[in-house]
């Protein structure tokens, strides 16, 4: 093969390069760094290596133009209360979810203190627009993109993530090109219905299938997943089902695909010969029909980039040549890089570019294996293996979750929804509009199958099977693997292909697995991260690589009844959306003591969640009889067989040498009003390695006197104090910190809440003790690791500018 052949693929991948090195340097190191280099290569005569650095300059020249076109015009206005009124096109299908309506905006001109100016290019902005009532619902279902729309908004800036490893909103708006969100009301929006738009037009006709496949497909949970399957529409995917999936490893079959497009334009092409129509314009239709489909389904980055290597290799066949598929995969990477070099970040992006490319590099490497002797099934396992090799990083990455069974159920699911599944329902689409009762008698068979598809992988995700969470990997653990997957294609090609070379390329691959786990990390030290849940107490204490304790699970205090209509679909839940997915960036695939402090929803309520999603070996409880909130906890628990004990008063046990706990409260007194429920809580102290610090729930004045009380020379050094219920003044008592002195103290408390907590009352307290104090509404969630040499404050957030310090431990 000469270099020349493969030139696509070889520019492809310095354009990347280019644009990755121009993101993370500045102007002039990069473009002098690019200069020097490029000037002795030509001195050298290198030719291809010439071409190659130019394409990086031009990339990275094309990706900081690119990147100043979109800087933002409208963050000087996201202070949350100035108010504006934006005028742009919807540049994104609306989402409705409850009584809330996001949507993409593409703002072109604005209006603020009665001065009027626009912007160009336009800026594109995230908008939420708050419903009133329920028929409003009905206009909303009108809107498509390209419509304009007005509205008076406030404008805000994006979070970052609250937490360790979490879902970063502020970093995926960047690489959307959204610099601000703005949020609105249905009675302060105007837009204009344009039925000859485009996009909006192929939107329309998204819906229109959608409803028709709700009429083929009884069970709405099978209507939803074959409107993923065949339109695109993931939102449409029962969160549960979509939770299966993903956990399995299985969503990308839920992305519209290569599958897809190969099957659609097959069909198409079978269907135009029989009419009639010539082989070169059977080609010509099919080409335009391949990029319709793409715009029906969405136009998502697998979608558009199946499309354009259908849509090319098509075309090469009309005009009777031939391209290598690596040249089809680098042309669909520049075309779509050149029209938005932002998508290089976006994750379906990533994997559908490299995913196909791990197929188009190793399945013909695994081909040659002897067994299995059957060619499609060695095939079948070859394009699996390939799939899960190139995946695996990506999602222990972005996700954390690799399950074991992946490789397996690749194997054994995808066929039969890419065979059976996935024809079947085009099928009954199609043939729904020819003759209704075989199109409904299709969509019967397949709404027989799927539900018992379901059953048993929902079976298999209930099993919570060992090594499926892995913790965030480290940047020279991605760049080793990443070396690795590179040398094998490479070295296959330089005749590395004997016996002893597989053998090396496993071993070397059971290495990367090994250290994927991370089992060295924190062999010797107490890891506690005081989780940011918005107002509630979420605590992770990891002991060694030993045990691990939740104390609390957060929650949503929900005031009064919501009507149907406004209620969210996958509703937030901050067990499920903050405890867990931080439990599964840590590799914890057990809670070994699952502690209650006591029955508030801000501190229980997010526990079923939790208990639904990991394995719980028991649970301590503060012995008091259960509240409404209590028993759905109790109730999960049951369920699952997790053993609940409580504690005795100045009880103690012993993790690891060196690792103490002790149970200080509840002591068994009866608590019946509500101040006396805090009053109940259950107050621990942890010593590791002579550092103590002290839970507390959200005891009282009353259960701080009773604790200094009964324990006054062992909290006579306590070095960390978690403030009792979120900085109340009915707690955090002037004699509870003279006693103890901490040296620092942490609150969990959320952000413009409605109690006022914490209390400048207790504030002062903490000043007045020399009290450094950390809170979870101003720096996110607060890490403390505790080691034999000392403490270490981390924190997630610091624009408050507190940094983290260590300190020796009082011995």
């Amino acid at each position: 093969m000469g270099k020349e052949r493969h030139s696509y693929f070889l520019y492809s991948i310095c354009a990347v390069t280019g644009i990755v090195a121009a993101a993370y340097s500045p102007v002039y190191l990069f473009f002098s760094t690019a200069g020097v280099v490029l000037g002795l290569l030509l001195l050298a005569r290198q030719r291809m290596a010439v071409l190659c650095l130019s394409v990086v300059l031009c990339a990275g020249g094309y990706f900081y133009l690119y990147d100043s076109w979109h800087a933002s015009s409208l963050t000087r206005y996201a202070d949350g209360a100035t108010s504006l009124e934006v005028t742009g096109r919807i540049a994104s299908p609306p989402e409705r979810d409850g009584d809330t309506v996001r949507l993409f905006l593409d703002v072109g001109a604005y209006q603020v203190a009665g001065r009027h100016r626009a912007l160009f290019p336009a800026e594109r902005v995230a908008c939420r627009i708050k419903l009133d009532a329920e028929e409003q619902i009905s206009v909303v279902e009108r809107w498509r993109t390209g419509h304009q729309l007005t509205a008076s908004v406030q404008l805000q800036l994006p979070d970052g993530a609250r937490n360790p490893n979490a879902f970063d909103y502020a970093r995926y708006l960047r690489w959307q090109g959204v610099y601000v969100t703005a949020k609105g009301s249905f009675a302060q929006t105007q837009v204009e219905v344009d039925n000859s738009n485009l996009f909006g037009w192929f939107e329309t006709w998204q819906q229109h299938l959608a409803k028709r496949l709700d009429l083929l497909f009884a069970d709405s949970s099978v209507s939803g997943f074959m409107k993923s399957l065949l339109l695109g529409l993931r939102d449409e995917v029962e969160p549960r089902l979509a939770d299966t999936y993903a956990d399995l490893g299985l969503i990308h079959v839920l992305a519209i695909s290569g599958l897809h497009v190969t099957l659609v334009s097959a069909g198409f092409l079978w269907l135009m010969e029989r009419l009639g129509l010539t082989r070169e314009w059977s080609l010509v239709a099919a080409i335009l029909f391949i990029a319709g489909y793409v715009l029906l389904v969405g136009a998502s980055p697998s979608a558009v980039r199946a499309g354009l290597m259908g849509g090319l290799g098509l075309w090469a066949v009309r005009a009777r040549k031939q391209i290598e598929i690596r040249q089809l995969w680098g042309i669909a990477l520049l075309l779509m890089l050149l029209c938005n070099p932002y998508q290089l970040w976006q994750v379906g992006f990533q994997l559908s570019f490299c995913v196909t490319l791990g197929l188009i590099l190793y399945v013909p490497i695994l081909m040659e294996s002897p067994l299995p002797r059957s060619s499609w099934l060695r095939s079948s396992m070859a394009v699996a293996t390939s799939a899960a090799l190139v995946s695996f990083p990506f999602l222990i990455y972005w996700f954390h979750q690799f399950s074991p069974l992946s490789w397996l159920l690749n194997l054994l699911v995808v066929p039969l929804l890419s065979l059976i599944v996935l024809p079947a329902g085009y099928a009954a689409l199609v043939v729904s509009f020819l003759f209704p009762p075989l199109g409904s008698l299709i969509g019967q068979l397949v709404n027989g199958l799927l539900p018992h598809l379901h059953h048993g992988l929902s079976w298999l995700h209930d099993r919570s099977l060992p090594f499926s969470h892995w913790p965030h990997p480290h940047w020279w653990w991605l760049a080793g693997y990443a070396i690795w997957l590179i040398s094998i294609p490479i070295g296959w090609h330089l005749g590395y292909q004997r016996r002893r070379d597989f053998l090396v390329y496993g071993t070397v691959f059971c290495l990367l697995l090994v250290a994927a786990r991370q089992p060295l990390d924190g062999t010797d030290e107490v890891r506690i991260t005081f989780l940011d849940v918005g107002q509630g107490d979420s605590i992770v204490v990891e002991v060694t690589n030993e045990t691990v304790y939740l104390i609390d699970g957060g929650g949503i205090v929900r005031i009064g009844q919501t009507e149907r209509w406004r209620e969210k679909k996958d509703p937030f839940d901050p067990g499920k959306d903050i405890v867990v997915p931080y439990l599964r960036s840590r590799g914890i695939e057990q809670i070994d003591r699952l502690v209650a402090t006591h029955g508030d929803q801000d501190h229980i309520g997010g526990l079923p969640a939790v208990a639904a999603r990991m394995p719980i070996a028991a649970a301590l409880l503060n012995g008091t009889p259960p509240s409404r909130g209590d028993r759905e906890l109790l109730a999960s628990l049951a369920r699952r067989g997790v053993p609940l004990v409580t504690g005795q008063p100045g009880v103690s046990w012993e993790d690891v040498p060196g690792v103490v706990w002790t149970w200080l409260s509840p002591d068994g007194s009866n608590m019946s009003g509500k101040g006396e429920k805090n009053d109940a809580s259950v107050v621990l102290l942890l010593t590791a390695y002579g550092t103590r610090v002290l839970f507390t729930g959200d005891i009282e004045q009353a259960a701080e006197e009773r604790l200094l009380h009964s324990y006054s020379p062992l909290l006579s050094t306590v070095d960390v104090l978690k403030v009792a219920h979120h900085g109340s003044k009915t707690s955090t008592t002037a004699a509870f910190l003279e006693r103890m002195q901490p040296q620092a103290a942490v609150i969990s408390v959320g952000r413009n809440n409605r109690y006022g907590h914490p209390s400048s009352d207790v504030l002062a307290r903490l000043e007045e003790a020399g009290t450094t104090v950390f809170r979870t509404d101003r720096h996110g969630a607060i890490t403390l690791i505790l080691r034999p040499d000392g403490m270490e404050w981390q924190i997630q957030n610091k624009v408050y500018g507190l940094q983290p310090f260590r300190a020796a431990s009082r011995q």
